[in-house]
């Protein structure tokens, strides 16, 4: 339904839609059909960057993203001032020296009028051997400067006209220059390329020496710290007579280590031992273990001091970190104690207690063993706190200088890392720039005029902005323009509607009788009609239709203007064609239409309530009788009492068909409605293409609460585009 909205506006405003497009189409053609040719030059330039084959020291494994920030630092180094003044200062130098200049000599010469061109050319050169700019702030220069601008030689015009780009991932950079003279293109070009890679090789230069410096000082600085740092530790080594702290704490940790897995295995000897003697003294009774000991005392005194010789042995052999020297003592000990074990068991060979010899030489020997482990014990116990101890004493040496050696670390570390980048520092300052023009630009080539695009370009955005802007004036326009926008707003039965008319052309007393000429009129009768039937059947939905009398209905509108008085009087002819009897009645006082164009009536509102007697002609069936009123500011109730009014109209009703009465619109609320009192039904008048206020939307309510009184709305002045059919035809 909107988008039908949208179209019949777009048709009602077609030759404008039509129009405008056509005069932009025809303007710009006129503004761009002078503009002079353009010729493009083109070059590229290596920049080194991505080329394996020019990289060096493994330059290649660049990352997507510093690639990418290099080649847009080249892109925007390239647009910089102090490039584009040296292009500048070249191209005026050419004009002002070549036989053969880009722009016309008078163009030049008005250029720099009133200026020396022989010190503008010494000027021009000496900027661009010290590669300087102009200095707007003073007055000469700022005229040189303008002078430029006039050729189109300064900065702004050449960063219009000039377009630069990377091409895809490749490693070359590529220019493009526009301008009105091929040779001009080129030599913008060449000129700009040639002092790009210049001013790239200078700052790259400059740049890799001062990095160089600054490396290098940063160098001599991180060495003086690491030295500092190693000097520190070598000397606390010296204060505290500290040789090697790793070693030697390595040395005890495996000392003491192996000093508990001897005392272990002793505790566990011992054990062992004790178990062992305890077992076989209980297989000796008492009278064997005193023959025993009175047998073997001497030998047995032998034996202790021998006992007390290997345990000497053992203290020096683990005092001195288990010396295999000491072992081989304490081995042969152990032989001659052996020796003398078995000397002791060959004496009871013809005692009593010979069938026990085993168990005593068995006896001697764990006893033996156990003094030993024992001993050993003893030994170890003092050799580990020993060890302790001095572990004990070097910690805190440790732990300082691990701090001395974490700092010596960071330092070397600092400065290795700073020592690579100054050699590949010192390597890069001695490489050239990789930049490179691939080829010299030739004489620019013939651009494909862009005349009638622009053309075209302007024509369809004129049409566009048309569309934009009749689609704003859709949205923002709330007008009600058809019978069925009518009815969704107000929720109020519509009668019909009427076509826009020119009123002039509408004869109140002949309209509907005689066939007009007028197409619009034609459409205005069909459309008549059907609201007669539709007021007609209302009316006779009335009770008082049976008792012969006429119906009255009054025609009232919403505002005033919206014509009710064409309605009114239309309808009431129309009625007069269907061979009813009409009575039309004017009783809108402030706005008498009907009374002022009925000149020929002698019959007056006034009079007929206020006089007893007032002779009416109804023989004609089919013209109009229209009853005029006086004008005033006054209501009806102001010309009589309501009984008598009321009696006044019965009168009426038994001599017409239908009385139609013309009352003011509704913004005038209490005179309509004091008409709504000696009427059957009601209908309305409301011009089409308005909104409908706040206020208006009262009154629709005001007549909805009339019920059946109310038989519903009229449409006047419906544009041509709106009509549901050709009512023309019907």
């Amino acid at each position: 339904m909107e988008f039908t909205k949208f179209f019949k506006l777009l048709n009602k405003y077609k030759y404008i839609l039509m129009g405008v497009p056509v005069l932009t189409a025809v303007v710009a053609f006129f503004l761009v059909r002078n503009l002079p040719n353009e010729y493009t030059s083109q070059v590229e330039i290596s920049t080194g960057l991505v080329d394996d084959s020019q990289q060096v020291l493994g330059e290649g494994n660049l990352q997507a993203d510093k690639v990418n920030q290099q080649f847009s630092n080249l892109l925007e180094t390239i647009r910089l001032p102090m490039i584009l003044n040296q292009v500048s200062y070249s191209l005026i130098i050419h004009d002002l020296t070549d036989a053969h200049p880009f722009r016309a000599k008078e163009k030049v010469v008005e250029a720099f009028k009133n200026l020396d061109n022989v010190k503008a050319l010494a000027t021009f050169r000496e900027k661009y051997q010290k590669r300087q700019s102009l200095n707007l702030s003073d007055a000469y220069e700022r005229s040189l400067n303008e002078g430029l601008a006039k050729l189109g030689y300064d900065i702004e015009s050449t960063r219009k006209h000039l377009s630069s780009y990377r091409i895809e991932n490749s490693d070359y950079l590529h220019f493009e220059f526009t301008s009105s003279n091929p040779n001009l293109s080129a030599f913008v070009l060449n000129s700009l390329a040639k002092e790009f890679i210049t001013y790239a090789s200078v700052s790259f230069k400059q740049n890799r020496e001062k990095a160089n410096q600054f490396l290098g000082g940063m160098l001599k600085e991180k060495q003086d710290t690491m030295n500092s740092k190693i000097a520190a530790l070598r000397n606390y080594k010296i204060a505290n007579r500290i040789l090697d702290l790793k070693d030697l704490s390595t040395s005890l940790y495996a000392q003491i280590t192996d000093y508990k897995d001897k005392k272990l295995q002793s505790e566990k000897d011992i054990a062992s031992y004790k178990s062992a003697l305890r077992n076989i003294n209980a297989r000796f009774n008492p009278a064997d273990r005193k023959y025993l000991e009175s047998s073997s005392v001497k030998i047995n005194g032998q034996i202790s001091q021998n006992k007390e010789r290997m345990k000497a042995l053992g203290d020096k052999y683990i005092q001195s970190n288990f010396n295999p020297r000491y072992q081989k003592s304490i081995d042969s000990l152990q032989d001659i104690v052996s020796a003398q074990i078995e000397s002791a068991s060959d004496r009871f060979v013809a005692n009593p207690l010979a069938g026990k010899e085993s168990l005593v030489q068995e006896k001697l020997k764990l006893e033996l063993e156990l003094d030993m482990s024992q001993s050993s014990i003893r030994n170890l116990d003092n050799e580990l706190g020993r060890l302790n101890s001095q572990l004990d004493r070097i910690v805190p040496f440790d732990a300082a200088i691990q701090s001395f050696e974490r700092d010596i670390d960071i330092a070397t570390k600092e400065y290795t890392d700073i020592q690579n980048k100054y050699n590949q520092s010192g390597i890069e300052s001695n490489i050239d720039i990789k930049l490179r023009q691939l080829d010299t630009s030739m004489p620019g080539t013939l651009v494909p005029s862009k005349k009638l695009l622009l053309v075209a370009v302007s024509t369809i955005a004129s049409f566009v902005f048309c569309l934009i802007a009749l689609l704003v004036v859709f949205f923002l326009d709330k007008s009600v323009k058809g019978i069925q926008e009518l009815a969704n707003a107000t929720q109020l039965p519509i009668l019909g509607y009427l076509n826009m008319v020119n009123r002039s052309n509408v004869d109140y007393k002949r309209i509907g009788i005689d066939q007009q000429s007028a197409e619009e009129l034609k459409v205005f009768k069909n459309l008549l009609r059907s609201i007669r039937f539709e007021i007609d059947t209302e009316l006779n939905k009335s009770s008082d239709r049976a008792d012969g009398k006429g119906k009255i209905l009054a025609v009232t509108s919403v505002n005033d203007q919206e014509g009710k008085t064409l309605f009114s009087v239309s309808l009431a002819s129309a009625y007069a064609v269907a061979n009813q009897r009409v009575l039309l009645i004017d009783g809108n006082f402030g706005n008498p239409t009907i009374s002022e164009s009925a000149k020929d009536s002698n019959l007056f509102l006034e009079d007929f309530l206020t006089t007893d007697k007032i002779e009416i002609d109804t023989s004609n069936s089919n013209t109009v009788t229209i009853m005029c009123n006086s004008g005033g500011e006054k209501s009806i109730l102001e010309t009589g009492t309501q009984n008598n009014i009321k009696d006044k109209l019965n009168i009426l009703r038994s001599q017409f068909d239908v009385i139609i009465i013309e009352t003011p619109a509704l913004a005038h609320l209490n005179k309509a409605k004091e008409w709504f009192l000696f009427v059957d039904k009601i209908a309305a008048v409301f011009e089409a293409n308005q909104p409908i206020t706040i206020t208006m939307q009262n009154q629709l309510n005001y007549l909805k609460s009339l019920d059946n009184q109310f038989i519903g709305l009229v449409m006047n002045r419906v544009l041509k585009n709106e009509l549901l059919a050709d009512p023309s035809k019907a």
